[in-house]
This record gives structure tokens, C-alpha cells and sequence, in this order.
């Protein structure tokens, strides 16, 4: 988990790189078709096992689909595209605690006095970084297009987990996620084509350096990580450590794309990290 959060830290840096050249719906469906594509056929091909998942999970996985890939994708690649990936990631970092609350409000799950404070901490570091530390902006309602965006995103990769944690109790990570991925990326393509926003073209070598990594790196291998923690440790406990998501992403905005670190970035960053933690210890005692 410590790599893949690493890993998701700097998947920003790569989104903010390959818009310039793609558009998000672009991005979304290639990218997933190629992870479902990858993993179905390795369990069909190396593995013997059948592909199709029993019709009573088709809904489930559908809507996975439709929230953790194509609209969280889609929201958050557009997003990247208005705000700094510094901000990108440290809003990211709410997931955990977003994760809970939707979890008490759909599922029922207890939240504890410090569920409730890590709540309530994060949103206000969210908050901080979006207002950019100016009362003005939060009376008028004139936050940036792209963290609106961002912070809408988690809420989709949040159902995402929930939805996860049911249907891995009767199939395996690597299954969901290829499942999902492909719903996904079909819900995607489908959007793309009504639209008008499908346009693939010849990419530069930064571009397809990014690609490669959003599909394998943050694609691939997170998505099967994250899917194996939800199933281990449940969906409270796991995104604990994407509490290392901040740190790399503010490393490399500032180092790439010489993002401005200052004392609003690095409050509203220690206030997402102690409502995070406060959420996930909760959980453990």
C-alpha cells in the first residue's frame, strides 16, 4: 500500500502532462480498456478460470464502473486540467475520511467522536487549500473550477470502495478489477462517442512516458493493491496510507512544474493527514 499510494502521488503529475495532448474521455477509456483488456486475458489465457462474473454481480461491478473508473477519471483529468497537481493531490488525500462518511450514511457503519473530528478536520484543510486560506472566496462561492472538481472525484472513487468491499467477498481483486475496468472504460467510450470527444492522436514522448505509467504504474498495479487491502483490512483501514499521496504529489508540482509550497499547502495538508488519521484510528479501537 505504501507503494501504490507513492505511486497515485504522482499519477497527477502524469494526468496534467498527457491533457495537453488528450482530452480526459480520451484518457479514461484507453486506459482502462488496456487494464481489462490485461487482466481478463490473463485470467482467461494463463489462468483457464472463466471471465464472466455471475449475473448478480453484473449491477454492482457495472456501477463500479461507472463511479471509480469513468466518472472519478473523467471529473479528476479535468480537474488537473484548471488547478496545480500540489492541490490535486492533497485533496485527494480526503478519501479515507470520505470513505467513512459515506459509509455511515449509505452502509449505517458507526462513526466515533473521532470519526466525526476527522471529518470535520479534513474538510476544513480541504477547505483551507481551495479558499486559499481567503474568507472572500468562501463567502462568494468562487472556489476553482479544478479542486471543485478534484474534491468531486473522491466522492465517486469513495462509492467505488464501498461498492468494492461487497463484491470482493465473492471474487478476487484481480477479477473486480479487470470487471471494472472494463465497464468502465465501455461507459466511457460510450459518453465519448455521443459527445464527440474521442480523438486519439500520435503522442510525444512525455506524453506517452505518461500514458505508460497512468495504465501500469497507477493504473495496473494500484488499482489491484487497492482492491486487495479493501478486501483485507476493509475499506476504514487501508487508505490510511494514502496519507502518502500529499508528500509526493507537492514534491513533484514544485520540482516539475515549480508549484509554490507555502503555509496554506502545508496546514491544509497537516489538517487532510490528522482528520485522516483520527478517521482510521477510530476504526481500530
Amino acid at each position: 500500500m505504501v507503494c501504490s499510494s507513492g505511486a497515485w502521488g504522482f499519477q497527477s503529475t502524469c494526468i496534467k502532462w498527457l491533457t495537453n495532448e488528450w482530452n480526459p474521455v480520451t484518457i479514461t477509456a484507453v486506459r482502462y480498456l488496456v487494464v481489462g483488456i490485461l487482466l481478463l486475458g490473463h485470467r482467461k489465457f494463463m489462468t483457464h478460470r472463466p471471465i464472466v462474473p455471475k449475473k448478480s454481480l453484473w449491477l454492482p461491478l457495472s456501477l463500479m464502473g461507472l463511479t471509480g473508473i469513468a466518472l472519478n477519471n473523467i471529473i479528476k483529468s479535468t480537474g488537473i486540467m484548471f488547478t496545480s497537481v500540489t492541490n490535486s493531490t492533497l485533496i485527494s488525500a480526503t478519501t479515507p475520511v470520505i470513505t467513512a462518511f459515506m459509509a455511515f450514511l449509505i452502509m449505517k457503519k458507526e462513526m466515533t467522536r473521532a470519526s466525526f473530528l476527522g471529518l470535520f478536520v479534513s474538510f476544513m484543510g480541504v477547505l483551507l487549500i481551495v479558499s486559499h486560506g481567503t474568507w472572500a472566496v468562501i463567502r462568494n462561492i468562487n472556489f476553482n473550477y479544478g479542486d471543485v472538481l478534484c474534491f468531486i472525484s473522491q466522492w465517486m472513487w469513495a462509492a467505488y470502495s464501498l461498492l468494492g468491499a461487497n463484491v470482493l467477498k465473492y471474487m478476487p481483486a484481480t477479477w473486480v478489477t479487470g470487471c471494472s475496468a472494463i465497464f468502465g472504460a465501455f461507459a466511457t467510450l460510450f459518453f465519448g462517442l455521443l459527445t464527440n470527444q474521442l480523438s486519439v492522436c500520435l503522442l510525444s514522448t512525455k506524453a506517452m512516458f505518461s500514458l505508460l505509467y497512468i495504465v501500469f504504474g497507477s493504473g495496473l498495479f494500484t488499482m489491484i493493491s487497492w482492491n486487495l487491502a479493501i478486501k483485507r483490512v476493509g475499506p476504514g483501514i487501508a487508505p490510511v496510507f494514502l496519507n502518502i499521496m500529499p508528500l509526493v504529489g507537492m514534491i513533484s508540482g514544485h520540482f516539475l512544474f515549480g508549484e509554490h509550497i507555502g503555509l496554506i499547502q502545508i496546514c491544509g495538508a497537516a489538517a487532510i493527514c490528522t482528520g485522516v488519521l483520527l478517521t482510521s484510528m477510530s476504526k481500530r479501537v
